[in-house]
């Protein structure tokens, strides 16, 4: 039997209780698209945007979403100049940004969405499906000719991203967050004051101290129709009030530049390219503004002010 000393002992122990993590947690991070896969009840799945897409989904632990998928091959053009067959083509850019809630019993995930380039529904619901580092999220079940069809969208867990040369990542944590925009202009030679994106834009850029970036803005005032059938004057239009790009950053403290290396942008000519930006700070907000080599002509210059979310 047991003395009594070793019987207290065993009664003061603290249990060792397993706490599954939940769904929320595990979403939390940067998520690199692999594949999107329409799949019809009785046929093979079929890829919506190639074998190689480009994309990424952000869950922030502040409950903030922002997604980006687009086929790797687009026409390289920007959309200003395209033909009316490219720029729908350009338009093969999913984006969207804004909250998400997790339904832990029912596992599933609602974004609901503030800003989507391609208007439309403001909440989707996807179910989740989350092993290790892969996650699956797929659309609810709809029934087309009589058969089930739902899309299945796979991601793979990124890691932190590397450092380039000469930046440190704990230059990182300057600038690391989540940012609500709050104004976006562009002051002219002349003095002349113009709102890129109108006088109330909405827009979410997000700073991971890992490493990763993304960033869209938009125009709240702005067609209503899809881009698939959008006539030509509102696709254009479509184009000209949205801005979206991810990628990875890098920061410089003595120059107060932020370099963000682009993976993909709704404007294909920045695909691949470095965008840099200078920063400062006021109290809780921050101002971006583009090296003036990369400003318009004529001396004019251009602010993005951001928030950053508590």
């Amino acid at each position: 039997m047991l003395g009594t000393a070793a019987v207290a002992l065993l009664l003061a122990a603290p249990a060792q209780a397993q706490v599954t993590p939940s769904l929320r947690s595990q979403l939390v991070g940067h998520w690199r698209l692999v594949a999107t896969e329409t799949l019809r009840e009785g046929d093979a799945p079929v890829s919506v945007l190639g074998p190689s897409p480009l994309g990424t989904i952000i869950y922030t632990a502040d409950g903030h979403v922002q997604a980006h998928l687009t086929p790797r091959e687009r026409p390289v053009v920007r959309p200003a100049d395209a033909s009316v067959a490219d720029a729908r083509a350009l338009a093969r850019y999913t984006a969207y940004f804004g909250r998400f809630a997790v339904d832990e019993a029912t596992r599933t995930v609602t974004h609901r969405r503030d800003g989507t380039f391609a208007p439309g529904e403001r909440d989707i619901v996807r179910t989740i499906d989350l092993t290790g580092n892969r996650l699956v999220l797929t659309t609810p079940a709809t029934s087309v000719n009589a058969r089930t069809q739902y899309t299945r969208i796979t991601w793979e867990r990124l890691p932190a991203a590397p450092v380039a040369a000469p930046f440190t990542a704990a230059a990182r944590q300057a600038v690391a967050g989540t940012w609500a925009l709050v104004d976006h202009r562009t002051t002219l030679a002349s003095g002349e004051v113009r709102q890129n994106f109108g006088p109330a834009p909405r827009g979410l850029f997000i700073f991971h101290p890992d490493g990763h970036t993304a960033v869209q803005i938009v125009n709240p005032d702005r067609p209503d129709a899809p881009p698939a059938t959008a006539a030509e004057a509102d696709l254009r239009a479509l184009h000209r009030t949205y801005l979206a790009y991810f990628g990875t950053y890098d920061v410089d403290p003595a120059t107060k530049q932020i370099v963000v290396h682009t993976t993909a942008d709704l404007n294909p000519m920045n695909t691949g390219a470095d965008q840099a930006r200078y920063y400062s700070f006021e109290g809780d907000l921050m101002y971006l503004q583009p090296p003036p080599a990369a400003g318009a002509a004529g001396g004019s210059q251009s602010r993005i002010t951001w928030r950053r979310v508590q």
